[in-house]
């Protein structure tokens, strides 16, 4: 079994906690719009991917360096594709998040965070990180309570 199936009672209301606050949040920031929401949260995917950060790249070290970009290229039709959101209402939604300066395009097309979208959007970074948090302390609380079983 996993640690979230042996410690659900532990983690479970966490998850649920934690993922109703941050989506909450998200939706009152993209007007409601939580398609809106999963396009960026792509973008921002590529835009630190987990296998090409290094392991000790830091919060703080993100908000420091403008110049960090570990990107791997990303056009609308591979958001559509990764979402599963038509590609016609990705190019909209980005449209939209392009004339709020969210997002921009490369000279290939690619999509990036643009100069307004992490200081904007900064607030719903920070929640997300008070939802993994909630969840660490969690499965800390859980192994803890393994070995001293």
């Amino acid at each position: 079994m996993s640690i979230a199936e042996d410690h659900f009672s532990i983690l479970w209301p966490r998850h649920v906690e934690g993922m109703i606050a941050l989506l909450s949040e998200l939706r009152q920031a993209f007007d409601g719009d939580l398609d809106s929401t999963l396009i960026l949260a792509v973008i921002g995917a590529a835009l630190l991917p987990k296998d090409e950060l290094p392991i000790s790249f830091s919060y703080s070290q993100l908000l420091k360096q403008r110049d960090i970009d570990f990107r791997k290229p990303l056009n609308t039709l591979s958001i559509s594709q990764v979402t599963g959101i038509p590609r016609e209402t990705v190019r909209r939604k980005l449209a939209a998040m392009e004339a709020k300066l969210w997002v921009e395009r490369d000279e290939k097309g690619h999509w990036k965070m643009g100069r307004r979208g992490s200081e904007d959007l900064r607030p719903m970074t920070e929640l997300s990180l008070k939802y993994i948090s909630s969840i660490a302390e969690g499965i800390d609380l859980a192994r803890a309570g393994t070995s001293s079983s």
